[in-house]
């Protein structure tokens, strides 16, 4: 709801302003205030699917490298890294001026334990399956980390981009069955330039800065940063013309409204989110992939887009926006073909129209189901439900508050025939489909099961000429274009509101906070 494919449905967060500052750094100049829709309930996104721990791990954690300007990888905690001829063998070489929030230096032992814990099922991380093929992990000293992979490590450095460094000394004695309700993920040890201070009565979360954080990783510049939620887009654009909120982030289609506010800017954060819903293969009617693909067929995305923001474009197949370079513009899925959606719907047996419009099979059952959604995408999915209900299917939309949405989804068994999702890529450069579309993967609420597709998604696993990769890339749309797991709708990029006030803001693709340490506060900074 993603970076893993990370999913998860638009989370959100907030910030505000005081002043001091430091000798030997910059000048901290206030309190920021940046919302969002909702707050993630922990902050380490090792265990926490919500995008807004993932875009926090920013100002907690020094993550080992960070995605550059320039389509590829740069360091942070990690200096430098090297690879074995044979792509079997990292190493790391870390900076040693980094300290956890707690006075303790940050240490090769820590990433040796958190990368180890990453390839660890029992402790629950939601990318574990980057480092399924981890041998083992060393520190042949404090500064030096040695990983060591069963075969060719083909997504070189990219899968530590999001992978937050965890504290060796504090987390070492959580027995592992324990370690995913552990309270540190609510109020996490980092090590990076802000630290977790606590949550107010209101539960707005506080990050205070790190005075200590090495200047050449980007001391913050800011006092304090105050996360809180706004669920209302219209309360979140009202807080920030009134200067109650200096950033938040906003769904696109506020991208007219925010810059309608004088001096305000709306920039949109890359890599661009994509909305899909998946079916659940395990029920009726989706268990009938001409059913599957007829919900495709008649759906016309050109008006879904239209109907939430120009920045949004149409999807028709599980790789990304980023992912160009793959993309097979004839193995896409069905759309906006009502005819073929209905053809589809009579081979299966809904023949029948009743005096409702609604398609009925020999049986006299009509062709109806379920779709969950967070409340939200209210008005998106009335439009996808008036599609729908003009070939004969009838859809009862059901919306809900966002945590027990999340609660309900990934449970098997209180999982409903549709629901929606929006996906944030876990690899930029080299896309892995796997926690979407293998059928052990972690974000495949489809139940969807192809002997064929988990064979070419492990094929993309090994290393390969770019050729053959766009090949595997070619034959895997084909299958979801054919199988229909679940249905594409659009490419949605999420935007950073940002008010008058607030200098040094920038977005790439590591998130609404990649310049948080630039941010500065101007006019009046105890506002």
């Amino acid at each position: 709801m993603v970076r893993r494919a990370s999913w998860l449905y638009s989370p959100a967060i907030l910030l505000l302003a005081a002043g001091c500052g430091d000798a030997g750094g910059p000048r901290a100049n206030g309190v920021a205030v940046y919302c969002a829709a909702s707050l993630p309930d922990g902050l380490d996104p090792f265990v926490t699917p919500d995008l807004g721990a993932l875009d926090a791990r920013l100002l907690l954690f020094t993550p080992l490298v960070l995605y550059d300007r320039d389509a590829g990888v740069r360091p942070y905690l990690a200096e430098s890294w090297t690879w074995s001829e044979d792509r079997r063998t990292l190493t790391f070489a870390l900076r040693g001026d980094v300290q956890w929030h707690d006075g303790n230096p940050v240490r090769a032992e820590d990433v040796v334990w958190t990368v180890r814990a990453a390839a660890d099922e029992a402790y629950g991380y939601i990318a574990r399956a980057d480092f399924a093929s981890l041998l083992d992990a060393t520190a042949p000293d404090s500064l030096t980390v040695v990983l060591r992979f069963a075969t060719p490590y083909i997504a070189d450095v990219e899968p530590f981009v999001v992978l937050p460094i965890l504290p060796r000394h504090v987390l070492a004695d959580v027995p592992p069955d324990q370690f995913t309700t552990a309270r540190f993920h609510l109020e996490p040890v980092g090590s990076g330039p802000f630290r977790y201070a606590g949550r107010s009565v209101d539960d707005a979360i506080q990050l205070d800065r790190v005075a200590e954080f090495p200047e050449a990783l980007g001391r913050a510049r800011l006092q304090r940063i105050v996360l809180r939620a706004i669920p209302e887009v219209s309360a979140q654009l009202v807080e920030l013309e009134t200067g109650n909120v200096h950033l938040c982030t906003t769904g696109s289609s506020a991208a007219s409204q925010v810059t309608g506010i004088p001096g305000a800017r709306a920039l949109p954060i890359p890599p661009v989110g994509l909305h899909v819903i998946p079916l659940d293969m395990r029920q009726a009617p989706m268990n009938d992939a001409r059913v599957r693909r007829a919900l495709s067929a008649a759906l016309d995305r050109g008006e879904i887009v239209a109907v939430l923001s120009p920045l949004a474009r149409p999807a028709r197949t599980y790789l990304h926006a980023a992912a160009a370079q793959w993309l097979d513009p004839e193995r896409l899925q069905p759309d906006a073909d009502s005819a073929y959606a209905v053809a589809l719907l009579d081979s299966a047996g809904w023949r029948t129209i009743g005096e409702d419009g609604i398609r009925r099979n020999a049986r006299g059952e009509p062709l109806r189901f379920t779709l969950v959604a967070p409340q939200p995408l209210s008005g998106l999915l009335t439009v996808v439900q008036s599609q729908w209900r003009r070939v004969g299917i009838d859809v009862e939309m059901q919306f809900m508050e966002f945590a027990a949405y999340v609660d309900r989804i990934r449970n098997p068994d209180t999982r409903p025939a549709a629901m929606t999702l929006s996906f944030t890529p876990d690899r930029v450069l080299l896309p892995d489909p796997f926690s979407q579309l293998h059928s052990t993967g972690s974000s495949n609420l489809a139940s969807y099961e192809n002997a064929q597709v988990d064979s070419l998604v492990q094929q993309l696993r090994a290393v390969l000429p770019d050729s053959a990769r766009g090949e595997i890339y070619h034959a895997l749309q084909r299958h979801v274009a054919e199988d229909v797991p679940m249905l594409y709708l659009m490419y949605v990029p999420r935007l950073l509101a940002v008010s008058a006030r607030v200098e040094g803001v920038e977005v790439d693709a590591n998130g609404p906070f990649a310049s948080a340490s630039r941010w500065q506060l101007t006019g009046n900074a105890s506002r």
